[in-house]
């Protein structure tokens, strides 16, 4: 049985989507690096989230797919078609999309999709140990990183990447943090970052 559109309201339907779309960017502009450790199926809506994620682990067992298409949607949604070329192309990219076919940890280990594959169950433990070494860092070096290093996907050319990592490490000379690293360094003793 059919149910008309009207019957649901697409006002309704609009909000629904923009307020679950909006979760990517979100994530995307969190100052912290955001690890997915995918214990499962990365389906949908799970895919658009791990791809939005700074770096992704993966089980074994561990699936993914563009599954809306399989259903009579656009496999293209949450961000997922602009995220996932820039990890795998695009020629793989369409492929999954106008497909929805299942990947597998192995392949998408080897398509770049996920940055390591480890064994069942050790999912957790291999993100939380990537989060303890990205936190050996200082906190501003960390936040201005990976806000650099997703806004060169947008930037333009070449030029306009440099300018953006010069301003960058410019004003990240001027953090406590970072004289603090320095000075850790030379004194051959772990940094004690203020975040300042």
């Amino acid at each position: 049985m059919k149910v008309p559109l009207t019957e649901v309201g697409v006002a309704d339907l609009v909000h629904v989507q923009q307020a679950i779309a909006a979760l990517v960017p979100k994530l995307r502009n969190l100052r912290q690096p955001v690890i997915a450790a995918v214990n499962g199926p990365a389906s949908g809506g799970g895919l658009a989230l791990a791809l939005a994620s700074d770096i992704r682990i993966a089980a074994a067992s561990a699936t993914f797919n563009a599954a809306f298409v399989r259903i009579g949607l656009s496999g293209c949604d949450i961000g997922v078609s602009w995220l996932l070329p820039r990890l795998i192309g695009a020629g793989r990219s369409h492929e999954l999309l106008l497909t929805g076919r299942l990947v597998d940890a192995a392949e998408a280990d080897r398509i770049g999709l996920v940055n390591c594959v480890v064994p069942d169950g050790e999912v957790l433990d291999a993100a939380l140990a990537k989060a303890a070494e990205i936190t050996a860092n200082s906190p501003m070096g960390v936040w201005m990183t990976k806000e650099v290093a997703w806004s060169q996907l947008e930037v333009g050319s070449l030029q306009a990447g440099i300018d953006l990592e010069n301003r960058t490490q410019i004003m990240t000379t001027f953090t406590r943090d970072h004289h603090e690293q320095v000075t850790a360094f030379l004194e051959k003793r772990p940094p004690h970052y203020t975040n300042e």
